[in-house]
């Protein structure tokens, strides 16, 4: 029975990859583990209708690949995997001349069986290689945050690598990143900050009372390595998660000068506002609640002439990395009247002492009514300013 050149592929085995080109893959095979086997009666050796990179290497290096390049007249017509992953056949596209595996994955052992042809004479030909990849010469690894804890409905969790990931790597290692939730499931995205984060995020703020679990299943994932370098293997599975409690959302508006907070969707407490004046607007958009200090010193000594303060603030909590806060200001009498702060959003002492025994980290604060817009880098709570179809993008 004649076989076709072009033999539809079946693959059962991750890592592998079917190609008209060559390239180079890692592997081991000796003598004592190389072998051929004919399937006809012929005196055909295998050197007659194929060459590999494997023929007489002991090993190569984990991510290199298997190669094999047709002798003339003689074509690949498949190629069978068995290795630590699984099986698989593959079948080679017309003219059958060249087919190089995926990279091998460190110290896993496979074995390829090419079936060649001679379109001229029919004769087939079996030429079978074991090939033992290398151990890793380089790895990585990653840390999730924020550690474990309970924490507000506007926290944002990221994973860290100790490796640049480049962009061709990234949707494999974020195809690896697991997120869940419990009692309450959430859909979200992944979002890279720069080459070593990557962030996510639902599409609106956590369910208060869940419980969130982030694995990272880094195993075989491959980082290529640059001009000279090695490639990097991720190190095993890294696992993190974090708690939400109440779902606290502040709700402050520049127009009316007055707030609101609700607790897991409920109006808990009404109360006055002052934001920035003319020249000091409080930007407009989500932050979260990021640190609080009984006291906190602020000042604008040495940052301008203009109306100097130097003042001991208290029940100060932090919003964006450029210095709002939510906080009391005792000394500021226009309160629920007009926005006349440095562009901090002031409280009475009663409210802000109220908001600073409840706060957890990552509470959002929602502040509409101003004109200058929250930008997406200012502080861990930025990130939610980003429509989410442009996020999950």
């Amino acid at each position: 029975m004649s076989r076709k050149i072009l033999v539809a592929a079946v693959v059962a085995m991750s890592g592998f990859a079917m190609t008209a080109c060559s390239a180079s893959l890692s592997a081991q095979t000796g003598n004592d583990i190389a072998g051929t086997s004919i399937t006809n009666t012929s005196d055909v050796v295998d050197s007659d209708a194929a060459v590999t990179n494997v023929d007489k290497k002991g090993q190569l290096k984990a991510g290199d690949r298997i190669k094999i390049t047709a002798q003339d007249p003689w074509v690949i017509e498949t190629i069978a995997l068995n290795g630590t992953e699984g099986d698989s056949v593959q079948g080679v596209p017309a003219p059958g001349m060249q087919w190089k595996s995926g990279p091998l994955n460190p110290q896993s052992l496979t074995t390829m069986t090419a079936t060649m042809r001679n379109p001229t004479t029919g004769q087939t030909l079996d030429i079978t290689r074991k090939v033992m990849a290398g151990p890793a010469q380089d790895t990585f690894s990653a840390e999730i945050s924020p550690d474990k804890g309970t924490y507000g409905v506007g926290i944002i969790p990221k994973v860290t690598f100790d490796k640049e990931v480049p962009t061709s790597s990234r949707q494999d290692i974020e195809s690896r990143l697991q997120v869940s939730a419990s009692p309450t499931p959430v859909q979200g995205a992944w979002r890279w900050l720069d080459s070593t984060t990557v962030a996510y995020r639902p599409n609106g703020f956590w369910p208060g009372h869940d419980k969130v679990t982030i694995t990272a299943n880094l195993t075989n994932a491959r980082i290529p390595g640059g001009s000279g370098e090695n490639d990097a293997w991720g190190k095993g599975k890294v696992t993190g998660g974090f708690s939400t409690g109440r779902a606290m959302i502040i709700n402050l508006n520049g127009k009316t000068d007055q707030g609101y907070a609700t607790i897991d969707g409920k109006k808990v407490r009404t109360f006055p506002i002052s934001l920035g004046k003319a020249g000091y607007t409080t930007r407009s958009g989500i932050k979260t609640l990021t640190e609080k200090y009984r006291y906190q010193r602020m000042t604008n000594q040495g940052v301008t002439d203009e109306e100097v303060y130097d003042l001991q603030v208290p029940y100060a909590m932090r919003m964006t990395d450029t210095g709002e806060f939510l906080h009391a200001a005792p000394w500021n009498g226009n309160i629920g009247y007009a926005n006349t702060s440095h562009g901090c959003s002031n409280l009475t002492m009663e409210d802000a002492e109220w908001f600073y025994n409840r706060m957890l980290y990552g509470d959002p604060v929602v502040t509409t009514g101003t004109d200058r817009p929250m930008e997406s880098w200012n502080g861990p709570g930025g990130l939610w300013n980003i429509k989410f179809k442009q996020w999950a993008n």
